[in-house]
């Protein structure tokens, strides 16, 4: 930086400096006056004037001498107070130049950018953590169109345990952004409710689950967002309204810790719906599984190779084309059964529990891909309930073109 400023200062030097070099030579000038005044006085005292005009033409002639050396000496003067000024002018620009980068420029942005590099290699000691804080709010405000200042100083205040201020940095925030971007709204919307949340001590309020049901309204799908749902709604005795945000959550977690604590926070609020007479139907909290027998004609195993592999496959009928579960074989282990789960999800909330009405398919890839491809042989079974508990029969016969 200070070596940029010296580049840009070169020009003003250059132009103060240009009187001060491109003076006239006094040097010169003085010797030539000295010169002039000892031949006039020569002749004055060769002269046949009398001692009295001499004498008179004598001091005249000293009167002009000391005239020329005062000018001299003024221009001297005037030289240096030019050095004095260019001196003092250069210093003046440079310190208002530093101060104006710190002010308008990116000094404070690039401070920030490196506390928070440092911080994601070692803890911030708290001075810095609240030097950090500071910078961002102050780059937030100089910068208000990047909300991705603003957005970090608000998780770090609600990671600070400044759980107001972040509330209010967050609805900021809500405020700024357009009405079409719903995912960031969504998300802002979540953080925002989780910040109330903790600086209300950890009690629920209608507010701030209002705040959440808007969020869902945008994304339904977010897991955070249900998860926190769900408890604020079982705090405020909507246990239907809990059930319906952890089940969306619980099918979208294959079998595993979180799912069963899930499953008994779901139970909990059945338990006190069914205390004031009002039946539950917890049948989708049994996690399905689809057992399929896998076979392929002698035709097909004859175009392929014992080593090719066999992809067995559920997907949705109506819904996102990525599978649900996936097994794989390999054509020398046909026949066989299989047993498609949740376990085999290919994506966090991409289970079959979640759809109730599948595709199966089982197909041999020549090029090793899930997808099929011409030469692939397959078979597939459509529509299949998840909850079907018959064996499925896919036997692979079918060329791909």
């Amino acid at each position: 930086m200070i070596w940029m400023l010296l580049i840009l200062l070169l020009p003003l030097v250059a132009l103060l400096y240009r009187p001060v070099w491109f003076r006239p030579e006094t040097n010169q000038q003085s010797e030539e006056n000295l010169r002039l005044y000892q031949e006039r006085t020569d002749e004055v005292k060769n002269s046949d004037l009398n001692d009295a005009e001499q004498a008179a033409l004598q001091l005249e002639l000293d009167r002009e001498f000391l005239a020329s050396a005062d000018a001299r000496q003024s221009s001297a003067d005037k030289t240096s107070g030019s050095w004095l000024m260019l001196g003092s002018v250069a210093v003046i620009a440079l310190l208002g130049s530093m101060l104006l980068y710190s002010f308008w420029g990116s000094d404070n942005a690039l401070r920030a950018s490196a506390l928070l590099d440092k911080g994601e290699q070692v803890e911030l000691t708290m001075p810095e953590r609240q030097e950090l804080i500071q910078r961002l709010a102050a780059e937030a405000q100089h910068d208000p169109d990047h909300l991705e200042w603003a957005y970090l100083n608000a998780r770090l205040l609600s990671a600070s345990g400044e759980y107001r201020r972040a509330t209010e940095a967050f609805a900021s925030i809500l405020d700024a952004l357009p009405d079409d971007a719903s995912a960031d709204r969504a998300a802002t919307l979540t953080l925002m409710a989780e910040a109330q949340f903790f600086a209300a001590d950890q009690q629920a309020d209608e507010s701030t689950y209002a705040l959440l049901d808007e969020a869902l309204t945008l994304n339904p799908q977010s897991r955070q967002t249900l998860g926190m749902a769900g408890i604020l709604a079982f705090e405020l005795g909507k246990h239907e309204r809990a059930i319906s945000h952890w089940k969306a959550l619980w099918q979208g977690l294959p079998e595993g810790p979180e799912s069963q604590v899930l499953a008994q926070g779901i139970h909990r609020a059945a338990e006190q719906l069914e205390s004031q007479e009002i039946t539950v139907d917890l049948s989708w909290l049994e996690r399905v599984g689809l057992t399929i027998a896998v076979d392929i004609t002698a035709e097909a195993r004859a175009a392929v190779a014992p080593d090719d592999l066999v992809f067995v496959l559920a997907k949705a009928v109506t819904g996102p084309p990525m599978p649900l579960a996936v097994q794989r074989l390999t054509v020398a282990d046909l026949p066989t059964q299989v047993t498609l789960t949740d376990a085999q999800a290919m994506a966090p909330g991409m289970t079959i529990s979640g759809f109730d009405q599948l595709t199966l398919i089982a197909r041999v890839s020549r090029t090793g891909q899930p997808t099929a491809q011409p030469g692939d042989w397959q078979d597939e079974r459509s529509p299949v309930s998840n909850r079907d508990t018959d064996v499925q029969t896919l036997t692979i016969q079918t060329r791909v073109n």
